[in-house]
C-alpha cells in the first residue's frame, strides 16, 4: 500500500511539473512512480507523454506500447495507441 501512495505523489507532483512544461522534472517524477507501480497503464501513458514532449520519440514509441500491454481503463489505452500511430507516420 505504502509504494501506491508514493506513487500517487510522484504523478500528481509530476502532472503539476508537466502543466508548468517543465517536461523533465515532470518526467523524473513519472520514472520514479513506475519503479514504485510498473504495472500502471496511466504512469506509462505520462511517461510516454513527457518523452514526447522532450522530442524522445523512441522512448515514447516504447513507453506507449508497453501501455497497451496493460490492464485499465480504455481511455488510457485508446490514448497510447493513438500516440503509437501518430508518432509513427511523423
Amino acid at each position: 500500500m505504502e509504494k501506491a501512495l508514493l506513487a500517487a505523489h510522484d504523478v500528481e507532483v509530476g502532472d503539476e511539473y508537466f502543466a508548468d512544461k517543465n517536461y523533465s522534472a515532470a518526467l523524473m517524477r513519472y520514472q520514479e512512480a513506475d519503479e514504485d507501480k510498473p504495472e500502471d497503464i496511466a504512469i506509462r501513458v505520462r511517461l510516454g507523454r513527457a518523452f514526447e514532449k522532450l522530442g524522445k520519440i523512441p522512448q515514447a514509441i516504447e513507453q506507449y506500447k508497453a501501455a497497451q500491454d496493460l490492464e485499465g481503463p480504455a481511455k488510457w489505452s485508446d490514448e497510447a495507441k493513438a500516440a503509437v500511430l501518430r508518432l509513427q507516420q511523423r
